[in-house]
């Protein structure tokens, strides 16, 4: 059994608070990290040279061990990127 399409493989954080995400099933897609900024939880992702470490930590992504976002949502709410 092959690994879920949701689980990123790469991630490449940007300056406009987006994330640059690459799947399982090699969609890239981008994800709109601003509407997190207002949940407390995230608050801490305001400040742009946090926001710029975020990795790829296990299937998801993920700044430190308490912030991190469902893959699955990534998925879900991240749209297709055209180049």
């Amino acid at each position: 059994m092959g690994m879920p399409d949701w689980v990123v493989k790469k991630v490449e954080p940007r300056e406009d608070y987006t994330l640059l995400l690459t799947f399982a099933d090699g969609k890239v897609k981008e994800f709109d990290a601003r509407p997190l900024l207002e949940i407390p939880l995230y608050a801490p992702l305001k400040d742009k040279s946090f926001f710029m470490k975020a990795k790829v930590d296990g299937p998801s992504v993920a700044w430190r061990a308490d912030i991190d976002i469902a893959p699955e949502y990534l998925y879900e709410k991240s749209k297709n990127n055209h180049f």
